[in-house]
């Protein structure tokens, strides 16, 4: 009988304690209790999202016919201090373009096609560079055509020495000689266009 009764009072002492301390195992898995850490998840109230959260950005920057891409030039660019940088915008592009002058027009079987570019200089050092050289365009096959000298008539060719300290601005245009048949399907621009550096080329892609 005394044990009957002293079993009772420790299953009303257990329950009640549970109860105090929030009730059974609900929402409690095997490893504790659970939250959304992922990267998508939001942040918990009064903390911070976790390192990997924001998403990758690696990859050369893309864009289209006006857009605006941000480059990254070589470290130590003709000796300057600080960063080079520079916004390049894709204002114009002319699939048949003529040459201002006739030293520059394309040989039989070719056509010039023609590129505008805006530049803004954004770093904290002096980008200095070919106006053209950085620049070319790419066909349907993958085959990539340089920028050449030369002004198109429907307007001034980019400076052949281009020098933007932090905050100037220089636009102009890039001539190029195609085969009459190719398609011409992206223009893109490598700043300091030393080697193939994928992270320093802005493409544009066309149509």
């Amino acid at each position: 009988m005394h044990r009957s009764i002293a079993a009772a009072a420790a299953v009303v002492t257990l329950t009640a304690t549970l109860v105090a301390c929030g009730g059974s195992d609900v929402g409690i898995g095997k490893g504790g209790p659970t939250k959304n850490t992922g990267p998508s998840g939001p942040a918990e109230p009064g903390g911070e999202q976790p390192p990997d959260a924001a998403p990758s950005s690696a990859g050369p920057p893309i864009g289209k016919l006006g857009d605006t891409l941000a480059l990254e030039g070589l470290a130590g660019n003709l000796d300057t201090t600080g960063t080079v940088r520079a916004d390049f915008t894709l204002k114009r592009y002319v699939d048949r373009a003529q040459a201002e002058i006739a030293y520059f027009k394309a040989p039989p079987g070719e056509r010039l096609v023609a590129a505008e570019f805006s530049i803004v200089g954004t770093g904290t050092g002096t980008y200095h560079d070919s106006g053209y050289n950085g620049a070319k365009v790419i066909d349907s096959t993958g085959k990539r055509y340089f920028g050449k000298p030369g002004s198109p008539t429907v307007g001034e060719s980019l400076d052949l020495s281009l020098i933007l300290q932090p905050g100037e601005r220089a636009a102009g245009w890039v001539i190029f000689e195609v085969p009459e048949g190719a398609k011409i399907t992206a223009v893109t621009y490598q700043m300091d266009a030393t080697g193939l550096d994928e992270e320093r080329v802005g493409r544009w892609n066309l149509g």
